[in-house]
């Protein structure tokens, strides 16, 4: 008995010191996370309210030199989004990659790596973790808000091919395998199709005019915490790309 006893001890003190050790983990990686973003802005001079300095644009040649894979950056007035968009080989290593290819639970805001990286797509996907500590697309939640999309009816998209505002027009919640996560479409029919899918599903009605012959859309797309925490749950946000 005495043996078992100073073996569950054991255990539990090994349990306990493994629990420290990874609350530090992720307590130092959520610092380091926030100190990179931080003297990123500080070195590119970015705005936190872009709405304030319309000429604004990111210097991507030097953002390059960095990482060849940034292809744009987003910026979410009212909301901790103010981060480069990087473009990986496939959708996995920049889940727990920073911008400069370093580890990181955080990961990275991305497009998809199937997209084509000027944004041409008739829908291109941007993906990132929804956080507990709000970054990342961590608050991409408060547009389920109606009040919150009055305020904030659009935010904004730099790319090294030019800059966009990009206009809300759909907001809500759908499974991970929902026929929302489409990105390819045959003709104008399907796009028109799809254009009035995703209407029909927004949390509220938004009256954006879309040209289905030349307007392109992105989405948002990130882990949801509206029903617990279900792993097949996501946010979709689509906006259309208006030039700034």
């Amino acid at each position: 008995m005495k043996i078992l006893k100073r073996f569950f001890i054991f255990l539990f003190l090994i349990l306990f010191c493994y629990s420290i050790f990874s609350i530090y983990k992720i307590l130092k990686d959520e610092k380091q996370q926030e100190q990179n973003k931080d003297e990123l802005i500080e070195e590119f001079e970015i705005p936190e309210i872009p709405s304030e300095e319309p000429e604004f644009s990111v210097d991507f040649d030097s953002l390059k030199q960095i990482n060849s894979d940034i292809v744009g950056w987003i910026i979410m007035e009212g909301t901790q989004v103010n981060y480069p968009v990087v473009q990986g080989s496939n959708n996995s290593y920049y889940l727990n990659h920073s911008y400069d290819k370093k580890w990181s639970s955080f990961g990275s805001i991305f497009m998809d790596y199937s997209s084509s990286s000027d944004f041409s797509d008739r829908n291109t996907f941007i993906y990132g973790h929804h956080t507990r500590n709000g970054s990342m697309f961590g608050e991409v939640n408060k547009y389920m808000d109606v009040n919150f999309y009055n305020e904030h009816p659009f935010f904004f998209l730099y790319t090294p091919n030019g800059n966009y505002k990009a206009e809300v027009f759909s907001v809500y919640t759908a499974d991970a395998l929902s026929d929302s996560y489409d990105q390819s479409f045959a003709s104008k029919d399907e796009f028109q199709q799809y254009i009035e899918m995703i209407r029909g599903k927004s949390k509220y009605y938004i009256d954006t005019k879309i040209d289905i012959s030349s307007d392109r859309i992105i989405t948002l797309y990130s882990c949801s915490r509206e029903y617990g925490y279900s792993k097949y749950d996501r946010y979709f946000i689509h906006a259309v790309l208006r030039d700034v």
